[in-house]
């Protein structure tokens, strides 16, 4: 907690609340967690975005040096403090507006993302007087099955089932960039695949055209 923004646990967190909090409320800014020290200046500038959109009322998070002020304890404390407590406010408001129902909102942005969880999930069709409250429990009640079921299989796979991890080490920053590299590499290759199948297919259609002029 002393490093604040260049902890990767405390992004973690962070980015999870933030998560947490984009179920609830419509934010536009993404938090994304870090994986070093090094990235923290890029987490805190995210993390400023965020605030500026839900109006922080605490200074000492909105203003001053945009790459600093997330390195000390006191304002990580802070922080944490306002997104668990807008967090928690949110939850409240969910749970005392019950007549709010599931399907108001059928047709936008985020009931389709959630029809996408249940499906993935395998979970029936909500019925229509379901509430917020009540989808968000279901959901949760789901996961912590398939969960369970997931642990109680891996339990009795014998422990030479599976092989060892093919990295020994984490990766780092060097190792990320190269990767990255190796997948541009092959999404150029994709993209040239694909117009090429697009030109031959289209060379294809006319050459019928052309078979009946003659």
């Amino acid at each position: 907690m002393a490093a604040g923004a260049a902890s990767p646990e405390f992004t973690k967190l962070c980015s999870w609340i933030v998560s947490e909090l984009k179920l609830y409320c419509k934010l536009e800014e993404n938090v994304h967690p870090t994986n070093s020290p090094t990235e923290a200046e890029e987490f805190q500038l995210e993390m400023s975005g965020l605030l500026t959109e839900m109006m922080c009322p605490y200074s000492v998070l909105t203003t001053g040096d945009v790459t600093r002020r997330l390195l000390n304890k006191n304002n990580s404390l802070l922080l944490l403090t306002f997104l668990i407590s807008e967090l928690e406010a949110s939850k409240m408001i969910l749970v005392s507006r019950p007549q709010k129902k599931v399907r108001e909102d059928e047709g936008s942005e985020v009931f389709l993302e959630l029809k996408g969880i249940c499906v993935a999930l395998g979970m029936s069709k909500p019925p229509a007087n379901i509430t917020m409250f009540q989808f968000f429990s279901g959901i949760e009640k789901k996961v912590g099955d398939e969960l369970s079921q997931l642990k109680e299989a891996l339990s009795k796979v014998p422990p030479t089932h599976v092989g060892g991890p093919l990295l020994k080490k984490p990766l780092g920053p060097v190792h990320l960039e190269k990767l990255e590299a190796i997948n541009q590499a092959l999404v150029n290759e994709y993209d040239v695949r694909r117009k090429m199948l697009l030109k031959r297919l289209d060379v294809t259609v006319q050459s019928f055209d052309w078979s009946e002029r003659a």
